[in-house]
């Protein structure tokens, strides 16, 4: 196994982490496209809460205040009807917005230290046409790294390119590299990123209650590894299965059965499980258990007019125009750096349809 090199701790930097990065976890990471004006109302809320106690004021239940934007709570056969928010509504989204989704590998000794990235999917929202696309990219793909020349680094694993951002605390710092990785080496075009941890994930499941998964085939991962850096034995069953928090991650990471490839293929399946349970009868009675859970577990670039005014729109998008795009190993090659480490090369000719794929326009 390869290892990132050691480097000199990373000058600190001021964040936007905080509860409004679940809005973006709601409306990209857990592709919740038809709950998004449910989960828009957790960061007006935040706002709501801030200046009412500026006001010293005692604010209200987040429930009361939900009632203030929809008049009723949902039914199992009703969906939410919006009407105007008390503040100034922002503008309607239109056209298309690319979204780079980005889990963070970090242990709960590692907190607050430069880390890969464990994940990295593409979310492509498109509000004209009420379409959504989700491309899975494998982490060991070893491709060309800008920003990083001058530190002698100019390819590598394209999850180090976070890594390296925040180690080197380049202009945008971690996120503003993977982005420039990204479109550099597939030529997407990204405006926005959304960053969550695995603890951040596990919170948001569970206080959901868990989710459904039609589990495809058997998992069996004789050392799936853990955060004191031991290993377990995780078996999962083929079928339809509950899981928590703690199950949906381990799920959604495992891969010493089939490898990287196969396993982006089940984080989608994850997303869209994560989807299914937020478009559940009691979810919008779990907001504020659902808020605590998130609270300080994310990190976005997206303001809260922004995040709403994406949510307002998402919500037409039904799930039959979710599409998902994988990056599989028919299009990589296998190679072995001069360290020792088994990467991936893209196979740029194989990789073109997929990418013209999700980026064309119905």
């Amino acid at each position: 196994m390869d290892t990132v090199p050691s480097h000199p701790p990373k000058r600190t930097r001021n964040k936007k982490t905080s509860g409004l990065g679940f809005l973006v976890f709601a409306l990209a990471a857990l592709v919740g496209l038809n709950v998004c004006l449910t989960f828009a109302f957790i960061g007006y809320y935040a706002v709501y809460r801030s200046r009412a106690l500026a006001a010293n004021e005692t604010p209200a239940p987040p429930l009361e205040v939900l009632r203030t934007i929809v008049p009723a709570l949902p039914n199992a056969e009703s969906t939410l009807t919006p009407t105007p928010a008390p503040s100034a509504t922002p503008i309607p989204a239109t056209g298309i917005v690319n979204i780079l989704l980005l889990g963070k590998d970090e242990r709960p000794d590692q907190a607050g230290d430069p880390t890969r990235t464990d994940t990295m999917m593409l979310l492509r929202a498109d509000f004209d046409h009420h379409t959504a696309k989700l491309l899975a990219l494998p982490r060991d793909m070893w491709v060309a790294l800008p920003n990083f020349e001058a530190y002698g680094i100019t390819e590598g694993r394209i999850n180090t390119a976070y890594y390296y951002g925040e180690v080197y605390d380049v202009p945008g710092g971690g996120p503003r590299s993977a982005m420039d990785a990204v479109t550099l080496n597939f030529g997407v075009p990204l405006d926005h990123y959304a960053i969550v941890n695995f603890q951040g994930f596990v919170n948001i499941v569970d206080a959901l209650g868990g989710i459904d998964i039609d589990v495809p085939e058997r998992i069996y991962d004789s050392c799936f590894p853990t955060d004191n850096y031991g290993c377990i034995t995780l078996v999962v069953e083929p079928g339809y299965q509950h899981m928590d928090g703690l199950a949906a991650l381990r799920y959604a990471r495992t891969r010493h059965q089939d490898g990287d490839t196969e396993r982006v293929k089940r984080q989608q399946l994850v997303l869209l499980a994560i989807r299914d349970r937020a478009l559940s009868f009691d979810a919008v009675t779990k907001i504020p258990e659902v808020y605590a859970a998130a609270e300080g577990t994310f990190d976005t670039d997206m303001t809260l007019p922004t995040l709403i005014s994406y949510g307002l729109e998402a919500q037409r998008i039904e799930r039959s125009q979710i599409q998902t795009y994988v990056i599989d190993q028919n299009m990589l090659a296998s190679w072995v750096t001069p360290g020792g480490a088994s990467v991936w090369i893209p196979q740029r000719a194989r990789i073109a349809p997929v990418i013209e794929a999700f980026l064309a326009t119905p």
